[in-house]
């Protein structure tokens, strides 16, 4: 008989790149995939596939049949079937359970139930888990999903993306292979677009290189960058540094990592120890179970001048000159910013920060206990409902996301007095989120708590981001919320209202408000967004 997989192990290393299959989804969908990630979807709604280095797509709409319409080239390539073939997601912020073993598709595989755990970083934006029973069939060999079920009818984000299939399977819950033989006879031409195809401009070949396609893209480009800008130069709403923060460089601690190919790292691979290190998020990695929290110190270094000068001129010059009034913006400030708080964390939902760099109108402090969040200002104190830890503080209590990387290294090292191992962190086919900004980073993980002590990343082998935690001590008993009582308290009149403000996102946030105005032009998108800010 043999060992039963390691299943967070068998969940990380599912590679379909490496994968010979051809299946059908219980949506109609059929997948054709070769090793080096050549692949062939053809669904309901589009066809899409990716010859090995680049991905295109055909929606029939662009077409009367098959053999005609026009190719858009995108950037990638991205699984197809991303929520079935890339089933690291499931290890997010997670509590699983092997409950059986089964034979489905002359294959054998593992019965497992996933609970999404409470957390810091809350269930918005890309990575989102949502709560209730997933119920997965695991390949035992593979690692892959051959059957995926939600209690609460809805899809997992993850699933969506160029590339990813069974979109109506999805919506009704279940997504499943119906067929797979992994040992197909493969015509290497089906991974090429349909002949007689008309090929669309991208966006990366009108600049010199590989991107999303159409014009419109390179639009909403320059017009985001344009009011990051603007935002940088006028808005009064900013961040002003304390005269008592004058380390602004980003210490080099830890030496950039090797370039690799494709964003997969080159290296050994993490240990088992480390994956369940990782794995176990939230109050579980504390000692008593949360009964015992910690505190630590938090810096935020961003260095937007680095991140500029890695801009080709071309791109400068894309989107009515949006990248180039970033780039003199940046050049009037100083190269990097570097913001301190004070933060402590006792168990799922509940944390207190206190924020050294104030805004002129933001809180001091916000404190969580799981159900209210209170914000102290300066002369009055508001309450409403939980919200995650403010500027993805959740991510550094919880890096099980990380799982979604590919991960290289493991090295022990010792970060401040803690023990600690240092990894390298490529993208891979995790899909984009704040700490992926970039293709190189790198994490080092405390060897008892599990948390990020630092979160590197870098652009042509420099430093630009980095966030952290600091002066970790722990902290025996339950949650204390710590609310000044000589501050009138009231409920908050904007329950809209969100920690942001007190964030280091907040240009992010710009950019992407503005991207989605950018029919109403340059101008007009940025006065508004810096309007909407000022008045936060």
């Amino acid at each position: 008989m043999t060992a039963e997989p390691d299943l967070i192990s068998l969940l990380y290393h599912a590679d379909w790149r490496q994968l010979s299959l051809s299946a059908e989804v219980n949506d109609g969908s059929a997948l054709l995939i070769a090793p080096g990630r050549r692949y062939r979807l053809q669904t309901p709604d589009y066809l899409t596939g990716c010859d090995g280095d680049r991905p295109w797509k055909l929606c029939q709409d662009d077409a009367e049949d098959e053999d005609e319409g026009t190719v858009r080239w995108f950037s990638g390539p991205e699984p197809p079937l991303r929520s079935l073939l890339c089933p690291a997601w499931l290890l997010k912020s997670s509590r699983l359970e092997v409950t059986g073993h089964v034979s489905v598709l002359g294959r054998d595989a593992l019965q497992v139930v996933a609970t999404r755990e409470q957390g810091l970083r809350g269930t918005k934006g890309p990575d989102r888990f949502r709560a209730g029973r997933t119920e997965a069939l695991v390949d035992a060999e593979l690692g892959i999903l051959l059957r995926l079920a939600r209690t609460d009818g809805t899809e997992e984000d993850g699933g969506a993306g160029h590339g990813s299939a069974g979109d109506s399977g999805e919506r009704s819950g279940v997504i499943e292979l119906v067929s797979l033989d992994l040992s197909p006879v493969i015509d290497p031409a089906q991974f090429a677009p349909p002949p007689g195809c008309l090929i669309g401009e991208s966006l990366g070949e009108s600049l010199g290189g590989g991107g999303l396609p159409g014009q419109t893209v390179k639009t909403i480009a320059g017009l985001a960058a344009g009011a990051l800008g603007a935002w940088i130069r006028y808005s009064p709403s900013g961040h002003r540094q304390p005269p008592d923060i004058t380390e602004a460089a980003i210490p080099p601690e830890d030496p950039a990592p090797e370039p690799s190919p494709d964003g997969w790292p080159s290296g050994p691979q993490v240990s088992d120890e480390i994956l369940h290190l990782l794995h176990g998020s939230g109050a579980a990695r504390l000692p008593g179970g949360g009964a015992t929290g910690f505190a630590a110190t938090r810096h935020v270094w961003l260095d937007i001048g680095a991140m500029l000068s890695r801009i080709p001129p071309a791109a400068r010059r894309a989107g009515f000159g949006g990248l180039g009034l970033l780039a003199d913006s940046i050049a009037e400030q100083p190269s990097a910013s570097h913001l301190v708080s004070a933060v402590r964390i006792w168990g799922p939902g509940q944390y207190q920060v206190d924020f050294r760099s104030k805004p002129r109108d933001g809180a001091t402090r916000i404190v969580c206990d799981g159900q209210r969040r209170w914000r102290v200002y300066r002369d009055k104190v508001t309450v409403g409902p939980a919200e995650p830890a403010p500027g993805n503080l959740g991510y550094l209590t919880d890096p099980s996301w990380l799982l979604e990387c590919r991960l290289s290294g493991g090295e022990q090292v010792t970060a401040g007095d803690r023990p600690a191992f240092r990894i390298n962190v490529a993208r891979g086919d995790a899909q984009w989120s704040v700490p992926l900004m970039f293709p190189a980073t790198v994490a080092v993980v405390d060897a008892e708590l599990g948390v990020l002590l630092r979160l590197t990343s870098y652009l042509g082998g420099k430093p630009v981001q980095r966030d952290g935690l600091q002066d970790i001590t722990l902290e025996p008993g339950g949650f204390r919320a710590d609310i000044p009582s000589d501050l009138p308290v009231s409920e908050e009149d904007r329950p809209s209202e969100r920690a942001g403000r007190n964030s280091v996102n907040i240009p992010l946030t710009v950019a992407r408000v503005v991207a989605q105005q950018a029919a109403t032009g340059a101008a007009q998108a940025a006065r508004n967004i810096l309007r909407r800010f000022d008045s936060r």
